[in-house]
């Protein structure tokens, strides 16, 4: 006998992360970067949620996984630039 997982219908973003299998840091970021969006208007500073089946779509669209993986990698990049020019490292 197996156990199926249930997923609430909202998520949180620790949920999102490990639903798309990035952190938490990268579920803002993606946020941000409007490719994953919360439900309603919440707060800047607000915690957010997400639609569990609208999540689960995405997951499973490679086109947008691309994207997402892109995304990520240029924050990376860009947060390792501007922490190695603020050392004075180019």
């Amino acid at each position: 006998m197996s156990i199926i997982e249930q997923w609430p219908a909202r998520l949180t973003a620790e949920q999102v992360a490990q639903k798309l299998g990035c952190t938490v840091e990268g579920v803002y970021v993606l946020t941000r970067r409007r490719l994953l969006r919360p439900l309603g208007k919440p707060p800047p500073n607000g915690t957010k949620y997400y639609a569990n089946k609208y999540v689960e779509r995405l997951a499973n669209d490679e086109s947008w996984l691309s994207r997402m993986s892109d995304a990520l990698v240029q924050y990376k990049w860009e947060k390792n630039h501007v922490k190695a020019k603020k050392n004075g490292i180019q």
